[in-house]
């Protein structure tokens, strides 16, 4: 009897001690697969949303009919965007992985009541010099200062 007891003692322990290792190398797996899949946006092709300007956060208006944003083509290295009331575009230069810069920038000039913000995103488009893409975010900063500006991809269907 107390062989028995033993036994099955041991088969439990053993049992026991395989599903909780197997549960942690599931759990393991399974955060490797998340981790993976947290991959960095590509800087070109993104359709960027801004979400913040200058420190502060950046929200459609109900006078604006789309979301502010920006579009960096690979093809002439274009960008393309919105700024809240006028469309824009013009051309872009990155080097060194970090160093970015826009230049030739047109737009239309509709003229709206609230061009505050529109304004403030053409001054830092002119003012910055690097970038950095963590994850869905693209920064903009000068001499990689206080980030000027926040953007965050928008995955279109």
């Amino acid at each position: 009897m107390k062989s028995i007891f033993k036994f099955s003692l041991l088969c439990f322990v053993i049992t026991v001690y395989t599903n909780c290792n197997q549960t942690k190398k599931t759990s393991t797996t399974e955060n490797s697969m998340a981790e993976s899949k947290k991959t960095n946006a590509s800087l070109t092709e993104t359709y960027w949303k801004l979400t913040e300007l200058m420190g502060k956060p950046v929200a459609m208006t109900p006078a604006d009919k789309k979301e502010i944003h920006i579009t960096l083509r690979k093809e002439g290295k274009r960008i393309e965007g919105f700024g809240g009331c006028n469309g824009f575009g013009g051309t872009y230069e990155t080097k060194n992985n970090f160093n970015i810069s826009f230049s030739s920038m047109i737009g239309t000039m509709i003229a709206c009541p609230e061009l505050d913000t529109e304004n403030a995103l053409f001054n830092v488009l002119k003012t910055v010099d690097n970038y950095y893409v963590i994850g869905d975010t693209l920064s903009l900063s000068k001499a990689k200062m206080a980030t000027m500006a926040r953007l965050v991809a928008v995955y279109l269907k």
